[in-house]
């Protein structure tokens, strides 16, 4: 089966929204893995239409359809009558031209099929052989029972939905060669559309569809009104408002043998369950839609157009127009009589339900202490991992489903542990003032380097502890400070401050690094630098003089020289005669 929904990975936050609200935790959020479990999920479309970073994606069939206009097939569009509130529309026709635009051949509506399930729910109903009913319509709610409460199978009436009855009516009328398009606001569609195949070829949203007019530049308050090939009765219209079972003569009915119930949105649907299952409900025809508020307010609705109550004004208004699906049925294009009577419509459900061993309770009570749920009064239950309760969250750690990473508190819990360590342990002073410059809170360091004595000193003024003036006035004048070096002059000490403002809380934290050994050894040195300078100056000037006492001892010798040479050759130059 193919994946309806996927993630985008790139945009997800991991901020759990989607597993929040998803009826049967069907997403797996495992170290850095996101995805969506095909054996746990209904297709309910919840977690896609809730996702606030658009993080999920529905498998769009656009392509598909638009291959099947561009080729020598004919296509037939099967719209939901939800279309109505979805687009706002005061003139339902011209939603058919718009379509015929885009290069649909016929444009047929989905109440059309609803009439015909409508009819044998009546069949059921009349005969009343069994003890509950459940409606087939919706295949979120199908798949919830087949996977999540087989036993109550025998309950569901065992026909397809209007969308297949129509998609087979179609085919019937027009030929098997024909194409099929159903355009609606439900996700689940394009899964029972695949579950139950020779009927529907493609499954549009009413999101993808605004899309679609959107890029073929088509505007629907400027079309002309059309007439649809194939209408539904105001029974099959009202499908959509929870009228499936909306017939007058039940009504009236006096008898009560059977109690009409309809439930809508996911938490109704799993109640009314619960209670068929516990057996505390006999004798009752529910019809059963996921979505709160039905179809009218399914998940692959427009986002820009009429909320929830609007368009249900607007489809109450067109449920009222008077149409006859029946008398239509006699003048669809090659019907002559009540073919529809020939249609198959039946089917079977099947026990989907995962047969996953539970894990012993003491093997779920290990994983919840790992989280730091040692006891009762740990679990928080705050839900912000997507689950309900810290115990169900355990389980799903345990089928590799989530991680203990993903609790928030533990998480937390951890964090504040962390820095609560650090700063404990940490070698330099930290303290906490207020912006009266009283001290809320400091660090073991703090009272070593400015409390040798362990006084008191939440609530004390800080220049109890640290009254110097320079450093009074920092932190009056400055809310920041950053690597400021101060001397505390009755300390005798040096320090680095750093000092942050947390405005939320109109407090200041302030670090002081001691770093008096380091300025004394820089002193050290420093002094040590300038001696060496010293003595090194010394040596040079002695070499200087010494330099110069040796140039001066060369400058006599060198003449005393000059001298003896000279007297030596006037004596080589003597010829015997007088000098």
């Amino acid at each position: 089966m193919m994946k309806f929904i996927e993630f985008d990975k790139d945009k997800c936050d991991n901020c759990y929204k989607c597993l929040r609200i998803c009826p049967t935790k069907a997403i797996s959020f495992n170290k850095a893995e996101r995805k969506i479990m095909d054996a746990l999920c209904i297709k309910c479309g919840l977690c896609q239409a809730s996702c606030p970073q658009e993080a999920l994606k529905i498998t769009s069939q656009l392509s598909r359809v638009k291959s099947m206009i561009q080729s020598d097939a004919r296509v037939v569009v099967s719209i939901a009558p939800s279309f109505v509130g979805a687009f706002g529309l005061v003139e339902p026709g011209k939603m058919v031209t718009a379509l015929k635009k885009i290069g649909f051949n016929h444009v047929e509506e989905t109440a059309f099929g609803a009439e015909i399930i409508a009819a044998y729910y009546d069949e059921c109903i009349e005969k009343n052989t069994q003890k509950n009913y459940i409606t087939s319509c919706c295949p979120s709610a199908n798949y919830l029972i087949e996977e999540y409460y087989p036993m109550l199978i025998p309950y569901v009436i065992p026909v397809v939905s209007p969308m297949i009855a129509h998609g087979r009516s179609i085919k019937q009328r027009y030929g098997q060669d024909i194409k099929t398009v159903f355009i609606g606001p439900c996700l689940a569609k394009m899964a029972e559309a695949e579950e139950l195949p020779g009927s529907i070829d493609a499954v549009v949203t009413f999101e993808e569809l605004e899309l679609l007019f959107k890029s073929e530049k088509i505007s629907l308050s400027t079309c002309e009104i059309d007439t649809f090939d194939a209408v539904g009765s105001q029974r099959g219209r009202a499908f959509p408002l929870g009228g499936s079972l909306r017939n007058p003569k039940y009504e009236r009915r006096e008898d009560q043998a059977l109690r009409f119930i309809h439930v809508d949105g996911i938490d109704n649907c799993k109640e009314v369950l619960d209670e068929l299952r516990l057996g505390n409900i006999e004798h009752c025809c529910i019809e059963m839609n996921i979505c709160d508020g039905s179809c009218i307010n399914g998940p692959d609705m427009p986002k820009n157009y009429l909320g929830r109550f609007q368009k249900e004004i607007y489809m109450r208004e067109y449920a009222k127009q008077k149409t006859d699906a029946w008398v239509m049925a006699n003048t669809i294009k090659g019907s002559s009589k009540r073919d529809e009577e020939n249609l198959e419509i039946f089917r079977t459900f099947t026990d989907l339900q995962k047969n996953q061993q539970e894990p012993n309770t003491l093997i779920v009570r290990e994983i919840m202490r790992k989280m730091g749920k040692y006891s009762t009064k740990d679990e928080l239950n705050c839900g912000a991992c997507g689950y309900k309760a810290c115990y169900d969250k355990a389980k799903a750690v345990y089928f590799g489903y989530s991680d203990i990473e993903t609790c928030l508190p533990y998480l937390r819990e951890k964090a504040e542990s962390l820095q609560s360590v650090m700063i404990e342990n940490s070698p330099n002073g930290v303290l906490v003032i207020d912006n009266d410059l009283t001290i809320k809170e400091v660090n073991p360091s703090f009272n070593q380097l400015f409390n040798e004595e362990q006084l008191p000193v939440k609530d004390m003024p800080i220049q109890l502890f640290l009254n110097d003036q320079v450093f009074i006035d920092d932190i009056k004048e400055n809310l920041y400070i950053k690597n400021k070096k101060i001397y505390f002059h009755e300390s005798n000490r040096y320090f680095i401050i750093n000092m942050v403002c947390l405005e939320e809380t109109n407090q200041r934290i302030i670090f002081l690094t001691d770093i008096t050994g380091d300025e004394k050894r820089r002193k050290e040195f420093n002094a040590a630098k300038e001696k060496t300078l010293s003595k090194t100056q010394e040596v040079i000037d002695k070499q200087m003089r010494v330099a110069q006492e040796i140039a001066s001892l060369l400058g006599e010798t060198t003449a005393e020289t000059k001298m003896s040479l000279k007297s030596l050759n006037q004596l080589f130059m003597y010829d015997g005669g007088e000098f």
